[in-house]
């Protein structure tokens, strides 16, 4: 299965991806559906792409599973924090926005440039 962006489509999702590194410093950032299959992806630090898509779809749908049976309402992101690094999933209508990294310092500021964006990543996507 393959996604269809257009040329303008895949350039604004870059850049989309782009800014929200530059806002915060992350060193891995994609954008996939909801079956781990990659959008859209930026890294300056070698991130293996596939491996990132590929998880995040299983994690977030056990995330919206958690939220619907708690009554939490709409999912809105996921954060999986370890010893050496994270990795915030955030709701994009059908779509994961996922940015990962290593400075444990910038968590929350990640987890607020991330929500920032979803609705702009979510306007270029339903152009689709």
């Amino acid at each position: 299965m393959s996604i269809d962006l257009s040329a303008a489509q895949k350039k604004q999702l870059v850049r989309i991806l782009k800014q929200i590194s530059l806002g915060c410093d992350l060193e891995a950032l994609a954008v996939v559906n909801a079956e781990g299959i990659k959008v859209a992806f930026f890294s300056e630090k070698g991130t293996d792409p596939d491996l990132l898509s590929a998880v995040s779809s299983a994690i977030l749908s056990t995330g919206k599973m958690v939220t619907g049976n708690l009554a939490h309402g709409d999912l809105e992101q996921v954060l999986i924090r370890g010893e050496e690094g994270f990795t915030i999933l955030a709701s994009a209508g059908e779509y994961i926005l996922i940015g990962a990294s290593r400075d444990l310092h910038n968590v929350g500021l990640a987890m607020q440039v991330i929500k920032r964006y979803v609705p702009e990543t979510v306007e270029v996507l339903a152009g689709m």
